[in-house]
């Protein structure tokens, strides 16, 4: 397999499960009370702490599961089930899951929730961790992947008072659903997957 079909092959869950233009939405709903210079610190702070959680599962992951005795079986079943969770929420409200309790003027917003768990969440820690386990190369299209993806974070979350204007919400949402659907799928992917490699097919 070439390069550009791993890169493919790893970007696209990726992409999906990270969602960029979902949580846009509701970066846009959740900073309407900050200034510009505001809202673009706390796009800088989804960008890099986002990347770097994602980037440490991508590179320790297995390492960690390991010294825990988890077998990547196991959490690819797990993150599996997660996943799902997250595709059906996805369908079923039009955004992502959302964190509980009012974050308005939170000079931290951009760490939590955004950076962590809505960008760098239970999800997409599970998903790296798949996704890089297969060698050196898998990892590296792994860090490419969740770079660029969260380069176009910063980028959206960035001018997303004026990607709201020109798009508006109802078309994101319809976005986010369609999003969810491929989440799902994924999901019972992997759970498939393991399945057959418990049973030796």
């Amino acid at each position: 397999m070439s390069f550009l079909l791993s890169f493919v092959d790893i970007f696209f869950p990726l992409f999906v499960v990270i969602d960029p233009f979902g949580t846009m939405v509701l970066f846009m709903t959740m900073t309407t009370e900050y200034s510009v210079s505001e809202q673009k610190v706390a796009a800088k702070d989804a960008f890099v702490y986002g990347s770097i959680i994602l980037v440490f599962f991508s590179v320790t992951g297995s390492v960690i599961l390991s010294l825990m005795g988890i077998s990547l079986t196991a959490i690819q079943i797990a993150g599996g089930i997660i996943l799902l969770i997250m595709g059906i929420e996805m369908v079923r409200e039009g955004d992502r899951p959302k964190s509980t309790g009012k974050t308005f003027n939170n000079p931290d917003l951009g760490i939590v929730p955004f950076a962590t768990p809505l960008l760098a969440g239970p999800g997409a820690i599970s998903l790296v961790i798949i996704l890089s386990r297969e060698g050196l190369l898998s990892a590296v299209i792994t860090i490419i992947s969740v770079l660029a993806i969260f380069v176009m974070v910063f980028i959206l979350f960035s001018y997303s008072r004026q990607i709201s204007r020109a798009i508006g919400d109802k078309p994101m949402k319809a976005v986010t659903r369609i999003f969810g659907l491929f989440v799902a799928g994924f999901a019972i992917q992997f759970i498939l997957d393991a399945v057959l490699i418990i049973a030796g097919v």
